[in-house]
């Protein structure tokens, strides 16, 4: 069905930043023909070339001592592409999300998953906002959403975003 993704970063640039925090949440058909939200990948990652920067922290609220002693992300990429799997990839500004997840794939010689959909894109061409940010898109659908830029809980809400947009389709 659907996997929807959220990292959290160092930075902008996929080869100059690294993932710092990911999560994963699958929305599957429940069986009667409704999206529900089901299992959840998530974890924070150890930095290995760069450093959270206090911009980043006050962005996040992710610390350096909060991903001390955590694995690098390389070391979950294998898991995380196992829980994908052959769903579809889903992302608030999946070019940004999918940038990383090429770059990681690259280093590591292992496939990219082929099928994305971008919620970002998929809000501008159903409903007229002033701001297509996942707060002001979550907001206009009537879907909660707290803890923003924090990778569960962003993932969670464009989880819900994508419930709302798919039956507009």
């Amino acid at each position: 069905m659907y996997c929807v993704i959220d990292f959290e970063t160092t930075g902008l640039s996929p080869y100059e930043s690294d993932i710092i925090e990911y999560a994963a949440v699958r929305v599957e058909d429940d069986g009667e023909g409704d999206l529900t939200i089901g299992e959840v990948f998530t974890d924070l990652c150890s930095p290995k070339k760069s450093f959270i920067s206090q911009k980043i922290t006050q962005i996040t609220g992710i610390t350096a001592r909060m991903v001390m002693g955590k694995t690098p992300f390389e070391e979950h990429l294998r898991n995380l592409l196992d829980f994908i799997g052959t769903d579809t990839v889903v992302a608030h500004n999946v070019p940004f999300d999918m940038g990383f997840l090429r770059r990681y794939c690259g280093d590591a010689g292992l496939p990219v998953p082929s099928k994305t959909l971008c919620t970002v894109q998929l809000s501008r061409k159903l409903c007229r906002l002033k701001s297509y940010r996942l707060e002001a898109v979550a907001q206009a659908l009537g879907v909660s959403g707290e803890g923003y830029h924090r990778a569960l809980a962003d993932a969670v809400t464009t989880a819900r975003v994508l419930m709302e947009l798919l039956p507009m389709l």
